[in-house]
């Protein structure tokens, strides 16, 4: 028979079990908790965004591999931190900012870029560069067929192009060539000044339309790079003029008003140890690619490289 002290000693025991018991329920119980609050948060950073990307060749990827560019870049590195998320791409090859306005502001928003801008958390423009180069193509055109085109024949002496730029290159003085020289002069004094005006007067609106669209979306916006790295004479002409352009980006008082972060591609290109790496072509690649516009690489483009390195760009002020 047990005795009192017995007893007493078994009531401790069962009371012992009895805590021990609760305490693992208390525990199982918060650790399940603490497991359903992390997969909660998770969730919520992992709810997906909207991405439009905006604007021309360099935003469409143009001449990367199977077209990848650096908004392809972006996007899946938003996917990484977002999970499954929409990419409206609307960057067109060609696209100016007089076409980019266009597009914003045309009744009824026949384009879709509205409703695209309205819906997205992330948007990102890269514009500008074809209010310069579509002028200078033109320019370059125009010289290729009163020079080299014999019309009896239909005939380009294409060769003889390329052997003249390569000389032209080494002798810009040279009367030979006084036409080339002719080309930059009606650029410089009269075509570039007047679609920098244009441009300035356009990017204003544009920015205005997305921000009155959309007045919460992160907007990041290039600057343009130097498309003549590879020809040093084009190079140094040309970059009074992109630098214009760029300051029409750069100017802090649209920056603070409508609240978009510039990504500078211009610096970044131009102090990189060799910019030839990251863009692609001298005159003669320009005037091939004038005559066979399937050729590859796109000369004037950024390389795989040079897109990564845009993208690069874009990530470090995501912060993420």
């Amino acid at each position: 028979m047990p005795t009192s002290h017995n007893l007493i000693e078994e009531f401790h025991d069962m009371k012992g079990e009895n805590i021990m018991r609760k305490v693992r329920i208390v525990f199982v119980a918060s650790l399940l908790f603490l497991v359903a609050f992390t997969s909660s948060v998770s969730a919520a950073t992992k709810s997906g965004v909207v991405y439009t990307a905006l604007g021309d060749s360099i935003a469409n990827g143009t001449g990367g591999t199977d077209g990848i560019g650096y908004t392809d870049l972006f996007y899946d590195h938003l996917v990484k931190i977002y999970g499954a998320s929409e990419f409206k791409d609307l960057a067109q090859d060609g696209l100016s900012s007089a076409g980019l306005l266009e597009m914003l502001t045309v009744p009824s928003d026949v384009y879709g870029y509205r409703a695209a801008i309205s819906q997205s958390d992330y948007i990102t423009i890269s514009i500008g560069g074809n209010d310069l180069l579509i002028p200078f193509m033109q320019e370059f055109l125009l010289v290729m067929f009163l020079y080299y085109y014999d019309s009896e024949i239909s005939f380009l002496d294409f060769e003889g192009l390329l052997e003249d730029l390569e000389a032209w290159q080494s002798e810009p003085t040279n009367p030979e060539y006084a036409y080339f020289g002719e080309m930059l002069t009606n650029l410089s004094y009269v075509t570039f000044p007047d679609a920098i005006t244009a441009f300035a007067s356009n990017w204003a609106q544009i920015i205005g339309a997305i921000r009155t669209i959309n007045p919460s979306s992160t907007i990041y916006v290039n600057t343009g790079y130097n498309p003549f790295v590879n020809i040093p004479l084009l190079q140094v002409w040309v970059d009074p003029f992109v630098q214009a352009v760029n300051a029409v980006i750069m100017n802090e008082t649209l920056v603070q008003m409508y609240g978009y972060e510039v990504v500078d591609v211009y610096s970044a290109f131009s102090d990189y140890a060799n910019p030839n790496k990251l863009e692609v072509g001298d005159l003669s690649c320009l005037a091939q690619f004038i005559m066979y516009p399937d050729t590859v690489p796109v000369p004037l483009h950024p390389t795989d490289l040079g897109y990564k390195f845009i993208f690069n760009l874009h990530k470090d002020l995501l912060g993420e």
